[in-house]
């Protein structure tokens, strides 16, 4: 990697996701492209003011920051569902680094957030940024299930932090586990646990992925309860994740594992389209 496009509006919530930018930046030996964008729905007078503002705002940022390290700032107007994927095809950015999304209790419960249109809009890797970039990633956690997509955030996440440790896990969920008294450890589990090693087999050949990337270990249990259980046990600093756009009536296009994260990440978060 070695071009990141931030998008920051400027403020202390997304100073997090322009640290990191910058971090990255450096320590590829890349560029950073800072994008501030200017809601198209102000007067024209205004708005100037504002760009004006803005852009002196992210001069001084790259005047403090940059070093040696290529720092270039944009200020646009518009809709940024519409700037920022325009941004970051335009600037051929390998990575978009975004800052997390503000809560608005009831209207989140009603459709889905700005992030995760975000998400759905962006066809390359996209990094929420949940921490302070005080520490490079040291433990990347990614949930597979043998998907373009989840080959795709392995390798984005291989490529944002080669030092990094990768824990890969599969869910194996054990359907009707409280009728038939099934457990793992059981006849069920065991059954399923060599499907899943078979499929990741195929996967990982199809996929083309270094064996590295293909020491996916099965666990028992629903998609839900081992996330959280292996975010526990490995407390990592990143989680990779490949996102499975869903059309029609889903009420999550992202479905709804991807909105529940992109809405409350635990840590860092790098999503990832096949």
């Amino acid at each position: 990697m070695k071009d990141f496009m931030v998008a920051t509006d400027l403020s202390e919530r997304s100073d997090r996701a322009l640290r990191r930018a910058i971090a990255l930046a450096r320590a590829h030996g890349g560029r950073c492209h800072l994008v501030h964008i200017v809601d198209e729905g102000l007067p024209d007078e205004t708005a100037r003011s504002y760009r004006a503002a803005a852009m002196a705002q992210l001069e001084r940022i790259v005047q403090a920051e940059a070093g040696d390290t290529e720092l270039r700032a944009r200020v646009v107007s518009g809709d940024p569902l519409v700037e920022i994927p325009r941004m970051a095809r335009e600037l051929e950015a390998d990575l978009v680094v975004l800052g997390l999304h503000r809560p608005r209790a009831f209207l989140d419960r009603l459709r889905e957030t700005t992030m995760e249109r975000l998400v759905q809009l962006m066809r390359r890797p996209v990094l929420l940024v949940h921490d302070r970039a005080d520490h490079p990633y040291r433990k990347i956690l990614v949930p597979v299930s043998f998907s373009p997509a989840c080959a795709t955030a392995l390798t984005a996440a291989r490529a944002l932090a080669p030092q990094a440790e990768i824990a890969a896990f599969h869910a194996v969920h054990l359907p009707f586990s409280g009728l038939t008294g099934e457990g793992p450890g059981g006849p069920m589990d065991r059954e399923l646990t060599h499907e899943a090693e078979a499929a990741r087999a195929v996967w990982c050949e199809g996929q083309g992925l270094a064996a590295e990337l293909c020491a996916v270990t099965p666990v028992s249990g629903s998609l839900g309860e081992t996330v959280d259980a292996q975010i526990a046990r490995e407390n990592p600093d990143l989680i990779a994740l490949g996102v499975h756009t869903r059309s029609g009536m889903a009420p999550y296009a992202l479905g709804s594992f991807a909105a529940r994260l992109v809405r409350n990440p635990p840590t860092d978060l790098l999503l990832a389209h096949p």
